[in-house]
C-alpha cells in the first residue's frame, strides 16, 4: 500500500512529502527545487487565483515532472495552473 502524497507550507514555500519545494517569486516567476534541479521557472500570476508556467524556460528532459508537481504544489494551496508554450 503507498503512501499519499502531503503539503505543508513554511514561510513562502509549499513542501512536498515527495522531495519538492515550491515558491513565488513576486508575480512573474517561481523557483522549484528538488534533489536533482534548482530552477527559476518563467511564469505569471494574472488578477485571477492562478499562475501560468512558461514551458519554454522549463529545460525539456525536466518539463514533464516540474510541471506536473508545480500544478499539484499550487492545486493544494488553492491556486489554478495553466501552461502556455510548446
Amino acid at each position: 500500500m503507498g503512501t499519499s502524497e502531503s503539503f505543508e507550507q513554511s514561510g513562502p514555500w509549499i513542501i512536498s512529502s515527495e522531495g519538492f519545494k515550491v515558491r513565488a517569486l513576486g508575480r512573474s516567476g517561481m523557483e522549484y527545487v528538488s534533489d536533482s534541479v534548482t530552477l527559476d521557472v518563467d511564469a505569471e500570476a494574472p488578477a485571477t487565483q492562478g499562475f501560468v508556467l512558461y514551458l519554454a524556460g522549463i529545460p525539456e528532459e525536466h518539463r514533464e515532472q516540474i510541471v506536473d508537481d508545480v500544478t499539484r504544489a499550487w492545486r493544494w494551496a488553492g491556486f489554478d495552473v495553466q501552461t502556455l508554450g510548446p
